[in-house]
């Protein structure tokens, strides 16, 4: 009988030192590094070619959650908070997010990468490989805009009076205002009404007011301006997917369809009833499109 329960012992020990193991190899390296007046904070995860996820403006890093489970185990996933958003501190008025992507790369070692954005992090995205084009194997444009696009194409009145409503909360010092706006726009969509009440749109809200308590839009990732990217759009040379859904803003609609026909090359996937932030609400057609692209 002893030696029995030896053996069932020494078992369990052998089964939780095997699951601490699994655990360590798949937790996330993470760090800051110093980008001009910045400290820029990081994650990276899985082996493999690397890929560079940029968020959405008013959320972090932490939106990629499904994507860096799904890309991690066959990628290197690297997963940053842009400035003013997350846990990257500090301000710089005049370092270009492009120079600190280049920053962030050069300091990881990385010398080249393929670039997923969505939203603001797609127009990051498009500045980066602008500048730095030897430096992107793929990119992949998600519910993003093109910086830039405003000066010559008009806005639709339903983007136009999201913007209103949503900078007046803030100039009412509203925070609470302000995260209902950016929600009711960017996670339920101008074409359905969930009140608030479905988990992307939860999830959403929470870090939206996170993000503005936190940084109180004090700034925001500087772009390039002379030229702005819908100068330039036509001259990315490497492969794009452009990817959005049909129940976005029609702002984005209308830069995806930009982008489509601007691009050389680049395909476009119109998701099916799907609002902006399309990764959280369906990341399984998501990251199959992004595998799938990855691989081709």
């Amino acid at each position: 009988m002893k030696k029995y329960l030896h053996y069932i012992l020494l078992a369990a020990i052998i089964f939780t030192v095997s699951c601490n193991h699994h655990e360590q190899l798949h937790q996330p390296e993470s760090g800051t590094i110093k980008a001009g007046n910045f400290q820029v904070y990081y994650e990276r995860q899985g082996k493999g070619e690397a890929i560079l996820l940029l968020h959405a403006g008013l959320q972090d890093h932490t939106m990629w959650k499904e994507q860096v489970k799904a890309l991690s185990a066959q990628y290197e996933v690297i997963t940053a908070d842009l400035p003013y958003h997350g846990k990257t501190m500090g301000s710089d008025t005049t370092l270009l997010v492009a120079d600190m992507i280049k920053i962030l790369l050069d300091s990881l070692q990385l010398q080249k990468v393929s670039v997923a954005g969505l939203s603001m992090g797609g127009s990051v995205a498009q500045d980066f490989i602008i500048a730095y084009p030897s430096r992107v194997n793929k990119a992949i444009f998600i519910s993003a805009g093109i910086n830039g696009y405003e000066k010559d194409h008009a806005m639709d009145s339903i983007s136009t009076n999201w913007w209103q409503a949503f900078r007046q909360a803030l100039n009412d010092k509203d925070t609470i205002q302000a995260a209902i706006e950016f929600t009711k726009a960017w996670a339920e969509g101008p074409y359905r009404n969930d009140k608030l009440q479905a988990p992307v749109s939860k999830n959403i809200y929470s870090k939206t007011l996170e993000n503005l308590i936190l940084h109180k839009m004090e700034g925001w990732p500087l772009l390039q301006d002379h030229p702005p990217a819908i100068e330039k759009i036509n001259s990315i040379p490497v492969p794009v997917l452009i990817i959005d859904g049909d129940k976005d803003m029609p702002y984005i609609t209308a830069n995806s369809a930009f982008m489509e026909k601007n691009i050389p090359g680049a395909k476009r996937v119109v998701m099916k009833n799907v609002a902006h932030m399309l990764n959280i609400e369906r990341p399984e057609e998501l990251n199959k499109l992004i595998l799938d692209f990855l691989k081709q």
